[in-house]
Order: C-alpha cells, then sequence, then structure tokens
C-alpha cells in the first residue's frame, strides 16, 4: 500500500504521513530543497523503511510521473498561504495542482483517489450565523481563497478520468502549530487580545481529527467525486477559546481591546516591509478583511453522515493536548 503526499513536511501534512504510516502505508513526501524536515526526522528514524523523501516541483509533470509509480492514494496538501501578489498564489494552488493532476494521469497508475486538500477560505465566510454546507456558492475574499477555490475548479475538471475528492478544513490547530501558538503565547503573559468590538463566530478542527477524515474519505467509496467540510462539530467564539487556553494554562488574563483600525495600520506597515525585503508578510489587509468578518463556520453533517467521520477533540482536549505539546517541546 502506497501513498504520496505533498506538503508532507508541514503542520498538517506532517500529521497525515504519521497516520497514513499507523494505517500501514508506504508513503512518499515530495519535497523542495529548501524544505524543513523537522516533523519528519522522528519517522525517518523510527519508521525508515515507510517514509521515502523525494525532491520535486509540482510543474515538472514528467518527473512527478516517475515518482507517483504505484501509488493507490495520493494527497494533495501542498501550496501558499502567504504570498505578495494573486499570480504567486495562482501558480503555486492552482497551476501546481493541475500539474499533480497531470503527472497521475501520465503515471499510468491505478489510482484509488486523489484528495485535494482546499481550505474554508475557497467558499469564505457565512453570510449569517447558520453555519454554511457544502453546496453554499462560494465567495471568496481573498486571493488566497481565489487560488484555491481555483485549484479546487482544476480538480473537478478531472473528475471523469480520476478518481477524485475534495476536503475544505477551517482553521486548523494542534501540535506543532505556529499561528495559534501566538494566542498561546499572549495568553500564558497575561493578555487576551480583542480584535473589534463584536465577538466572532468560527469553526475549528483539531489536525489529528482533520487527518483521521481526509484518510477516511480517501479510502471511501461514497467519497469519489464530493467535497467535505471537517470540523470537531461546534461552532466556538474567539473568548470561548482564549478562556479555555487561560484556564489550561492556569493563567489570569486582562482583556485588550485592539481597535480594527490599528491592526489595518500596522498591516500597512507589514506590507510596506515586505516590499522591501522581498517577504509575504502575514498580516496583509486581505487578512485584516478576513479577521473582520463575524462568521466563519461550517457544517461537517455530510462527511458524519456518509463517512462516519467522527471527531475524537472536542476543544477542551485539543487545547489541553495542543498546550501540553508546547510545553514538553519547550515552546511555553
Amino acid at each position: 500500500m502506497k501513498a504520496y503526499v505533498t506538503g508532507g513536511t508541514g503542520f498538517i501534512g506532517s500529521h497525515l504521513v504519521e497516520g497514513l504510516i499507523d494505517q500501514g502505508y508506504h508513503v512518499t513526501c515530495l519535497t523542495r530543497k529548501t524544505s524543513n524536515l523537522r516533523w519528519l526526522n522522528r519517522l525517518l528514524t523510527a519508521k525508515s523503511a515507510q517514509v521515502e523523501l523525494v525532491v520535486g516541483d509540482l510543474h515538472d509533470v514528467a518527473a512527478l510521473a516517475q515518482q507517483l509509480q504505484d501509488a493507490a492514494l495520493v494527497f494533495h496538501l501542498a501550496g501558499l498561504t502567504k504570498a505578495r501578489d494573486a499570480a504567486t498564489y495562482d501558480h503555486v494552488n492552482a497551476g501546481g495542482t493541475k500539474g499533480l493532476l497531470e503527472a497521475c494521469l501520465g503515471a499510468r497508475i491505478r489510482l484509488d483517489r486523489f484528495v485535494y486538500c482546499s481550505s474554508l477560505a475557497a467558499v469564505g465566510p457565512s453570510r449569517a450565523a447558520i453555519p454554511q454546507a457544502e453546496d453554499v456558492t462560494p465567495q471568496p475574499l481573498t486571493d488566497y481563497g481565489r487560488s484555491k477555490l481555483k485549484g479546487e475548479l482544476i480538480v473537478r475538471e478531472y473528475a471523469d478520468r480520476l478518481p477524485i475528492t475534495i476536503i475544505r478544513p477551517p482553521a486548523v490547530y494542534g501540535p506543532r502549530d505556529t499561528d495559534i501558538f501566538l494566542f498561546f503565547q499572549m495568553i500564558n503573559h497575561g493578555i487576551m487580545p480583542i480584535l473589534g468590538d463584536a465577538d466572532k463566530l468560527l469553526s475549528l478542527v483539531h489536525v489529528k481529527d482533520l487527518a483521521a477524515g481526509m484518510y477516511r474519505a480517501a479510502v471511501s467509496e461514497r467519497a469519489i467525486g464530493e467535497t467535505y467540510f471537517l470540523t470537531d462539530g461546534e461552532i466556538h467564539t474567539w473568548l470561548e477559546i482564549e478562556r479555555i487556553v487561560a484556564d489550561v494554562l492556569e493563567r489570569y488574563t486582562f482583556k485588550v481591546k485592539v481597535p480594527f483600525f490599528l491592526v489595518e495600520l500596522l498591516s500597512r506597515v507589514t506590507e510596506a516591509a515586505g516590499k522591501l525585503t522581498g517577504q509575504a508578510p502575514t498580516l496583509n489587509r486581505q487578512k485584516v478583511r478576513d479577521l473582520k468578518q463575524r462568521f466563519w463556520t461550517c457544517d461537517s453533517a455530510k462527511a458524519q453522515e456518509e463517512l462516519g467521520y467522527r471527531p475524537a477533540y472536542p476543544l477542551q482536549k485539543g487545547i489541553q493536548e495542543t498546550a501540553e505539546w508546547y510545553r514538553t517541546n519547550g515552546w511555553l
């Protein structure tokens, strides 16, 4: 049993690789020469017979086709989450997806499934407090979201030739995550940041639930040609998340209101600095537009009904495990 994973060195991808190895798969991970292998080093030592690293480019179709030989499952997680312009996002997130699909056809393999990891950003925020289902009309807000939607549309163009499944995660957290870690850091120092005036609703998924759900979708005949949201089954507020983090860390916190005009001002500064350094800033005006939205929610009922998907990490358990991992690894 062989699986091919792009983005396997990343936060989500490394958990997926571990899960596939636990299921008995030999996993080939596409990497770049500059890839950081820190999350895979333990597997490379302890499970060397089950994991293989190959260096390549999503646009080198011929080389990818050679690497894909004998692969039964392909998981495409690689992509850009920050870039300086829309063209760069599209080149990697849409163009790279097309390259991998062409390689799957060129390899002439009997593929059981091609799983594309998209994002809730490809759909955009909910219009109201009701979580959106998979059949909602996509209205992405950002260049990133639009590039992921383009990737979805490209995947669907191959649905008559390859067995495809699309997964749309909401915000993902868990061990190894560097994004939500910023909140853990601030709360660990006694600060609970409140962005804007209204508390916001959002969906979350623990990274291990997401990895398990992607695998379940990959081996389910019912999932061929389908799209799924994967969440923890609940709707949360940032205040709720921060309160649980504070309880887990046993910290008394002071609420600090941060008005959006200050965040927007900071985003302009970081964008200007990015132009000078040639680096894509983590915070920009499009990110601020994301943060302003009241409802980033989706419903995983379809995955629960059709795939038997059952998230194992309610928020309290997920935050507890994440905090323990940060502490054990010296992040806190």
